[in-house]
């Protein structure tokens, strides 16, 4: 387990160049956030979609172009869209889109460049944050942070192809007590695969950890924007998580730019937090991101190391650059791994699977084995932090700050720049 204290050190900061942008007001700057919807297993990792959504649409972007995508079908009004790789959907294994739209939330999948609903019948009230994750099982899990800061769970089998959904349990979105307690949460992240979620202040800025099946208790603070020394400001607009076969890193935007951090068990995620400012000559710095995402999957001869896509409300568009770059910085500051896929076997399945959703995409390959491809199960239960670590000093320089974290095997690639 990973446990720290509170750390006020000024964390270094890196500018790595930004190598596409989207064109100015492709999306709304009103909510921003990004999400990526991966392509199917054996299906060119180029071909994957990313999803900017802000003032009640959503863009999708090409990722090895952020050139405008086709998405047929796809809803004209949208709130906000989240995505998960390695859901069994029928037989096959695929990237489940969540979508809130018109006050409730329906499920699909992109097929031919088609979005194709999938459900389902049981109405699930819509929000403007919603996450979405593979559960063991082959099975997905849906957090949604309701109008009262709360945390509602579904529970999700695609397996017949259609969603079913059937409401989990029901949690507080921000602490009850101690500093946290006056926060609202304003966006969601978890893997249901290992079982660890986080929370995003609006108006503290603080990252909350909770553990995602909702029956642990209120979330605890894991970094307070307050004495985090420069880490973070309010609002954190996005959570993401880089995931290696031997490293973890939890991403977040902020007010202070995107930080960054390894969440590899034995270490203090909030001593080596790293700061991220991606930059270009053209329209300078983005400081304050809206959203990421996040891939560490080898994207072809431009990218071959993983990418990171963040919202630029100034420029009201989304803007990439390259992981490996990022991560090579002073002597390699982050682990490179683009082998480790989240996405999950391929299997052939004739209705599913040949072209991975985007005409002439590819073929499939074998069967499901019972889970995602390459990725090793979840370490185990959850253990929530100590109730201690949930309150902590009110004031610059009080007591420390006890942060324990589930100990993470996580998937990373690697990616690299275009001229």
């Amino acid at each position: 387990m990973l446990v720290g204290g509170i750390s006020s050190a000024q964390p270094a900061t890196y500018f790595p160049p930004i190598d596409l942008r989207t064109k100015q007001n492709s999306v709304g700057a009103t909510n921003m956030q990004v999400a990526l919807w991966l392509s199917d297993p054996g299906v060119d990792v180029a071909q994957s979609i990313f999803f900017g959504s802000g003032g009640g649409a959503s863009a999708p972007f090409e990722l090895s172009t952020l050139n405008p995508a086709s998405v047929g079908s796809f809803p004209a009004q949208v709130d906000a869209v989240a995505a998960a790789p390695g859901v069994l959907v029928g037989t096959a294994y695929r990237t489940l889109l969540a979508v809130s739209s018109g006050g409730v939330v329906t499920f699909g999948i992109i097929q031919s460049g088609t979005f194709v609903g999938l459900g389902p019948a049981t109405t699930i009230p819509g929000s403007s944050a919603l996450a979405l994750s593979a559960v063991p099982g082959g099975g997905a899990a849906l957090l949604v942070l309701d109008s009262s800061n709360m945390i509602d769970r579904w529970d999700l089998d695609v397996s017949s192809g259609l969603v079913v959904a059937t409401p989990g349990l029901t949690g507080a979105g921000a602490p009850t007590g101690g500093v946290g307690s006056f926060d609202q949460p304003n966006t969601l992240y978890f893997d249901g695969l290992r079982n660890i979620g986080f929370v995003g202040g609006r108006v503290l800025g603080d990252i909350y950890q909770f553990d995602p099946n909702l029956d642990a208790g209120a979330p605890t603070v894991f970094d307070q924007a307050l004495v985090s020394g420069g880490r973070l400001s309010p609002p954190v607009s996005g959570l993401a998580m880089y995931q290696a076969s031997d490293a973890g890193y939890l991403l977040a935007a902020n007010g202070q730019g995107l930080t960054i951090y390894n969440l590899l068990p034995g270490g203090n995620p909030l001593a080596g937090a790293v700061r991220v400012i991606p930059q270009d000559l053209s329209f300078g710095p983005i400081t304050a991101p809206a959203g990421v995402a996040v891939t560490n999957l080898d994207a072809g001869p431009s990218f071959p190391g993983g990418v990171v896509v963040v919202g630029d409300r100034g420029q009201g568009g989304l803007a990439l650059f390259r992981w490996d770059l990022l991560a090579a910085l002073d002597g390699g500051i982050l682990v490179i791994d683009s082998v480790t896929d989240p996405r999950g076997t391929p299997a052939p399945d004739a209705g599913l699977c040949p072209d991975g959703g985007v005409p002439d995409g590819g073929s499939c390959g074998p069967p499901p084995s019972g889970g995602p491809g390459n990725l090793p199960g979840p370490p185990g239960p959850y253990v929530p932090p100590p109730a201690s670590s949930s309150s902590c000093a009110s004031a610059p320089g009080g007591p420390a700050l006890a942060v324990l974290l589930l100990a993470l095997v996580l998937l990373v690639p690697r990616r690299r720049q275009r001229p």
